[in-house]
């Protein structure tokens, strides 16, 4: 094989193994963040005011939407369900401020939205240990 070809052999392999798994780059301040994604995970439920679980259709909820730092995830709240998460992809970890609520078709909120603050400090998955209450009156027959 000549020298040539065992230049652009070994270039093909460099980049094929560039390509492969997971890099993590220690960024420009070394701090090991600059290619840390993590996710926070919303988790939600709905409640009538005596605390029984309280279906999105029989609350006529139509989304649940988190609004974290300014960034609205909007996600369907599903007919029959009572609970569920949003899932939001964050761009390195830091300190953050969530709000969750519940609307109807025309973008009404059906609750009072719920509001924390959550310190990311590692990449991955961070959930919330307790869910975002929403209190919602069922709509009537």
């Amino acid at each position: 094989m000549n020298f040539t070809k065992q230049i652009l052999l070994a270039g093909t392999v460099g980049l094929a193994l560039a390509g492969a798994g997971c890099v993590i780059d220690a960024g420009p301040d070394g701090g090991g963040y600059g290619g840390c994604y993590p996710n926070l995970i919303l988790d939600y439920s709905l409640q009538d005011p005596s605390g029984a679980p309280v279906t999105c259709a029989a609350a006529g909820a139509a989304t649940v939407q988190a609004n974290v730092d300014g960034v609205v995830y909007p996600v369907a709240c599903p007919a029959d369900a009572s609970a569920g998460s949003i899932f939001v992809p964050l761009q390195g970890p830091g300190l953050y401020n969530a709000t969750v609520n519940v609307f109807n078709a025309t973008n009404g909120p059906l609750a009072t939205a719920q509001s924390s603050t959550f310190n990311i400090t590692t990449c991955g998955d961070t959930e919330t240990q307790t869910p975002a209450v929403l209190v919602v009156t069922p709509a009537g027959p």
